[in-house]
């Protein structure tokens, strides 16, 4: 019989949700090391753009390093510790501290030389255009005619 052990590490959770997403989306998921902490992300194709938001409470936007390589989207920066004094007890810290890096693979079909991103309330907002699909054009072919 197995028992439930409180306080596991959810790292076999996360390496399970990690696999489903990536079995059950489009834009499979890069693997995150699992010492590093992760955030939510919402990923959201609407009018010719795909937009992520990024929950990142506590964090200063200088701080936050979004990166584009072979079509991954990455994600990284650090919620630091707040100091407290000596003489100060801490009954509780339910917040977590530590590097983070979260990275999603993108589809080619985006533009990615015009991404923008946007800070707002403790979210990033990556937002990423499509690549314009080009038109067919009709081509009036000449007849010529013979002498």
């Amino acid at each position: 019989m197995n028992t439930l052990i409180p306080f596991r590490s959810l790292d076999d959770i996360r390496h399970f949700d990690d696999l489903f997403s990536r079995l059950m989306s489009g834009a499979p998921q890069v693997n995150t090391q699992s010492n590093l902490l992760s955030i939510p992300l919402d990923v959201i194709e609407d009018e010719g753009k795909v937009t992520i938001k990024a929950a990142v409470t506590g964090i200063n936007p200088e701080e936050l390093e979004i990166t584009i390589e072979n079509n991954v989207l990455t994600i990284k920066g650090e919620h630091k510790t707040e100091e407290v004094s000596e003489n100060a007890k801490v009954f509780r810290r339910e917040n977590t501290y530590g590097s983070f890096s979260r990275s999603i693979r993108l589809s080619p079909q985006l533009n990615q030389d015009a991404v923008s991103a946007n800070f707002k309330n403790g979210f990033v907002t990556i937002t990423i255009p499509k690549v314009e699909e080009e038109k067919p054009k009709a081509l009036r072919i000449p007849v010529q005619t013979e002498n």
